[in-house]
Parts: C-alpha cells; structure tokens; sequence
C-alpha cells in the first residue's frame, strides 16, 4: 500500500515561526500550538486571518484559519476557525474486484484529519504574570472501502461499499507566563492534558487515531538588546526549535526578521527545517510573510506500514508535509483609549482631620508614583476623591514625566466645611491619573482614616486649626467684651491698648469657666472656642484654644507654648504680643522674668507675656504663673534651647 499524506508531528509547531511572545504586533496570540495559554498583549479587539500555499507536485492554497480576540479588563478571549488545519491520507489496498468490464479496480480508503476550532482565555494577574488555557476541536474520519460477496443463486457476487467511522474529541491545555524583567521571558504549559468528549475507535481504526501522549512544554525568550530575540522552545518527548528575530523601527511601525530552526523527533535530519519570516507591524494592522522550508526529501511515498506504526500526533508539519509559504493579516481594533501611564503605587501619607483644612492644600495627604509607558514625555494630571468627604474629583497640580521614567505624584485634598461628623471612620481615598484622553489612564484605591471634626493628631502646631475654626463667632464674642470696656480705653494710650484687651478679656473669659480633665485625652480631642464657652469648661487645649482664639480674632497676635515633660504629659499655655517695645516693656511690669522678648510676624523685636489659663483666677495671676512657669522651665533650665519647651505661632 502507499499513501501521499500531509501530515505533522510536533505540538508547538506554528506556521510563522516562533514568535517573541513580548513583542505588540506579533501574530503569536493566533497559535494556540504555540501559546497554549492564551497569552497576548492585545489592549482591545484583534482579528487575524492566515492563508497560504502548499509546495507539492501541484501547489494548493488553503485558508488556514481566522481568528477573534478581545480583551475585557484583565481577561483574555480568542476564538479561531481553522479551515485549512485539515489532512486526507489516501491509501490503496492490495486487493482488487473484477469489473463488468473485466478490467481490475483497486480498493481505496482514506482517512481525513481536520481541527475545526480553538478556543482560548487568560487571566492577566499583574505585568508579570498571566496564566490561561485553550480548547480545541478535532475530527477524524476513517474511511474503508470493503469486499462484500453474495451468493443469490449459482452466481457468486463480489461487491464493494464505504465503512465510515467517525471520531470527534476535544483537547485542552493550560498554561502560565512569567517575565520577571523587560527582556526575560518564560513559560510552561502542558501537552495533551486532558481530552475528552470522544468515543473509542473500532480496533481496526485505533491505530490510525491521531496519537495524544501527555508532556509539557517550556519557552524562554531573551533580549539581550533593544530590538533582538533569541527564543527557545522545548517539548519533553525532545522536540524543540529555536531562533532570533531582529527588528527595526521603520514607517511609524517595526520591521522584523526571524529565522525558526525545529527539531522533531519524527523527522530527520536532526533539524528538520526552517521557518523564516517577515514581519511589519503598526499599533493598527500587522503582516506576517512566513515560508517553511524542509531539510529532506519530500516528493517520496511512504508505505501503509509505516504509517501505521508511527501513527499521526498532529496535523500540519511531519515528515510528509511539503514546504509552505503563509501570509497572515492582524488587524487591531482599539476602541479603548490608550494608557499612557500606569499608577504603580499610592501612600497615605497623613490621616484626614477635617478641621485642618489648610494643610491639605498646603502639603498632600497621598503620595504615589507613575511611570510613563511612552517614548515621549507626558504631562499627567492626578485627582482623588475620598467617600463621604468629597463629592467632585478635587485636582492636583499636573507632572510631566519624562519617557520610560517615572515620577511622584501628590495628592491634595479639599475637606468641605459642611463636614460635621464626630467619630472617626475607615474610608476610601480613589486615585486618578488622566492624560489627554477624558477617562483616567490608570486608577487606585486606598483605605483612609477620616477622624472626627474634633480630633486632633497631638502636633501642637495643628491646634491653629481650632483657633481660627470659626473665628466669626470669637471676633463677635471679643468686641461685646471689649465695648463693656470704652470709657478705660478713651483714657489709655494707644500704646496700651493689645496689653489691656488681652486683660479684660481674660478677666471676663474665666469669670464663665472651669478646668475639666478630658476623659478622652486619649482620643486627641479638643473642643472649638464656641463648645468651651457653651459647656463652660475644657483642659488645658481647650481653653488655651478658646482664650488664643478670642485675641486673635481682634488682632492680637499670639502663640502657644508646649512644654513636653519626661513622663510623656503635655501642658500647653499662652503667650502673647503686648506690641510694646522691649524698652517699654517697664511700662507694664518691672519684673524682667514677666516677659519675654521676640519677634513678631514682620520680624520686630517686640514684648510678650505667658499667660497660664488654666489658673482661672485673675489675670495677674495667670501671668505671674505663666511667667514663672516658662523662665523656670524653659530659659532657666534651658529646654527652650534643648526642644523641650516650644513657642509655637499661631500665624
């Protein structure tokens, strides 16, 4: 018997080549025999379509497949049809009926091998690693002609008539890919991992099933420059092949060259052949010109008896296939704007207390950083939203990043007046990075903690936060104290005038108050100017607070002292600016250790008086307690000059 099949045997045979699976424009994501686990850098839609002719005595041509890929999110989907992946063996046997016409006729059978469809899905984890399968659908048909003898009366009848067996199954193989750098690429997948839906053949068929022996499969791809490959891929029944492929930036697109050299363990010589290829590609469309060239002689026949020992393990290239040419067209879609930039990380610098709105948009609460996935510089403009607290994007300033670089991005915020909540809660701060297109190019989220409207993180500094809270209510509060007071200051000097506001409000400002320990000092909790007047009492915060913020409000200018004792307790009072010269300063005192001489906000030498509020007594006495206080501590034992006691502006 002989048969003239074209028939193939190795796995991860492709008809371009293999293919650097990193490179965009690649048709590497059209070969399920190459890429079982559907991997592709496709951003959107891809369609590919591949056609091509075969070198024998007569050249055929054929539709080898067409092919559909989309990209939703982080998944992959492809579906092929592959009308060209289809091989008829035809064998003649050695017996032979005698005709009508007394002339002999041969019996002839066949056997048609055809894969009708692929189906494929991968995951996308992160840039480095995705993981998929693919599904593939094979028929096969086994057709005899047999001998059928009749005896209807004293005639014997030789007749002959089609035993038709037909066997289906699907195969199914997974795979992962991981790339730990740019130009490092690996992967492993399976060979015939799982088939099923087939029924068995009949014993006389069985040895002519396409053959499916379980193994795996290993690629790596190598860029040892910018734009050259070297690939290598290996079957574990010893089949491998290999190559390069050089590309160059021409046209808007990349021009490459590869050359895939195979071996196959079914064919001989030990490199069975070679694939070069052609290759030009644009961020729209891709070609492919491919041709597969065999090192031996394919023209001989080949004997029943071989093929029926060797059996069949694929389809497209064994050594009875005849040498090829293929063109393959890939057009890409993109009805997904391009990302220009990615938000590799984002973090949380500082909690949101919602009464220092000031330092929101003075310094960011976010920090993150974005690398630019362009050749060209990109000017990125970063917004965050955080749950409950705001109901637009609020903007930060734009960056521009230079290309492949990456870059910091700040995120300030805005925190809404009309934020009253009092307990803290765990909420959710949404980045954005925008380019030039209207939706964000990347996106993160972040848990943040969005304190309480009297929450306070324990920086003295911040306290300025809650003296100028609400600063209209202390300004009204100050000048109903201070008109009590008109007939004494049209007999003052203008002079006097900061020191004597300062002491009829306090005398008044005490009259009304007490010291209350804080239960919740724990919780960093302080009280607004108009809660201390209306619950008539708070700590030492609270009513250094309240006290600075009534002065303040009428243009004294003020400061807190923060004395930070061993022990890990706190005290804090006032100090504030009488405006005198240091040269006055005997105007209001003789004692030298009652003030204080610094500056004030334009930077002149000018008097200042600690005042301790928590005394509630008069303001004589609050001042001689706030003096003795801060020159024991703070001047006399140095811990203004060891950080210990800190003056702290309120400006």
């Amino acid at each position: 018997m002989f048969i003239t099949p074209n028939i193939d045997a190795q796995n991860s045979f492709g008809l371009a080549g293999y293919r650097a699976p990193n490179r965009q424009g690649s048709s590497f994501g059209n070969s399920f025999e190459l890429n079982p686990s559907n991997f592709s850098l496709l951003k959107d839609w891809g369609i590919s379509f591949s056609y091509g002719g075969e070198f024998a005595d007569d050249v055929s041509s054929n539709l080898y497949l067409i092919s559909l890929s989309k990209r939703i999110g982080a998944h992959n989907l492809s579906a092929r049809y592959s009308p060209g992946y289809q091989k008829e063996f035809l064998f003649t046997s050695n017996e032979s009926i005698v005709g009508e016409d007394t002339s002999l006729q041969s019996l002839n059978s066949s056997f048609t091998y055809k894969e009708l469809l692929g189906l494929g899905y991968s995951l996308k984890f992160s840039d480095e690693l995705s993981a998929g399968f693919t599904l593939r659908y094979f028929n096969q048909e086994f057709n005899r002609e047999v001998l059928n003898v009749n005896f209807p009366g004293d005639t014997l009848y030789i007749t002959s008539e089609n035993e038709i067996e037909k066997i289906n199954f699907w195969k199914t193989d997974i795979g992962i890919n991981y790339s730990p750098f740019k130009n490092l690429f690996f992967s492993l997948s399976s060979i015939n991992l799982l088939n099923f839906g087939e029924l068995s053949a009949s014993a006389e068929n069985e040895p002519f099933e396409i053959r499916r022996d379980k193994g795996a499969m290993i690629g790596v791809n190598y860029s040892p420059f910018k734009n050259f490959d070297i690939n290598l891929l290996f079957e574990t029944n010893n089949s491998f092949q290999t190559g390069f492929d050089n590309y160059f930036e021409i046209f808007n697109g990349s021009l490459g060259i590869g050359l895939t050299a195979f071996h196959d363990k079914y064919q001989s010589p030990f490199i069975a052949g070679i694939i070069p290829a052609l290759t030009y590609s644009t961020k729209l469309f891709g070609i492919t010109l491919s041709a597969i060239k065999y090192f031996s002689d394919r023209g001989s026949a080949h004997s029943f008896t071989e093929f029926k020992e060797e059996g069949i393990t694929n389809i497209i290239n064994n050594k009875y296939s005849f040498d090829k040419a293929v063109l393959t067209f890939t057009f890409i879609l993109n009805t997904i704007p391009e990302r220009l930039v990615k938000l590799l990380e984002v973090d949380i610098v500082k909690d949101i207390y919602p009464t220092f709105t000031e330092s929101y948009i003075d310094s960011p609460f976010a920090v993150g950083k974005a690398i630019n996935l362009t050749d060209k510089p990109v000017t990125v403009k970063p917004a965050c939203r955080i749950e409950g607290l705001n109901v637009d994007l609020i903007q930060s300033p734009n960056v521009t990043i230079a290309a492949g670089d990456t870059g910091l991005i700040k995120y300030y915020t805005i925190i809404p007046e009309s934020y009253t909540k009092e307990k803290a809660e765990i909420s959710y701060a949404n980045f954005y990075l925008t380019t030039i297109n209207e939706e964000p190019d990347d996106q993160s989220q972040k848990a943040v903690l969005v304190n309480g409207k009297n929450s306070w993180d324990g920086k003295i500094n911040n306290l300025r936060y809650f003296i100028k809270y609400d600063s209209d209510f202390s300004m009204t509060y100050s000048k109903n104290i201070l008109s009590q007071y008109k007939e004494n200051f049209d007999t003052l000097q203008s002079l006097f005038f900061p020191f004597y506001k300062v002491k009829f409000i306090f005398e008044n400002f005490i009259k009304r108050l007490v010291y209350i320990s804080d239960p919740r000092a724990s919780e960093e909790y302080v009280q607004f100017p108009n809660e201390t007047l209306k619950l008539k009492g708070g700590d030492c915060d609270d009513l250094s607070v309240s006290f600075s913020s009534l002065l303040e409000s009428v243009g004294i200018q003020t400061a807190l002292v923060d004395y930070k004792l061993d022990d890990g307790i706190r005290h804090v009072n006032v100090m504030l600016n009488t405006e005198l010269n240091p040269d006055q300063a005997k105007l209001i005192t003789q004692n030298e250790n009652k003030y204080f001489v610094r500056k004030n906000v334009t930077g002149i030498d000018q008097v200042w008086i600690p005042i301790e509020v928590t005394s509630l007594t008069d303001f004589e006495t609050a001042w001689n307690l706030g003096a003795e206080k801060f020159f024991n501590e703070a001047v006399n034992n140095y811990e203004l000059a060891k950080g210990k006691v800190e003056i702290v502006d309120i400006y």
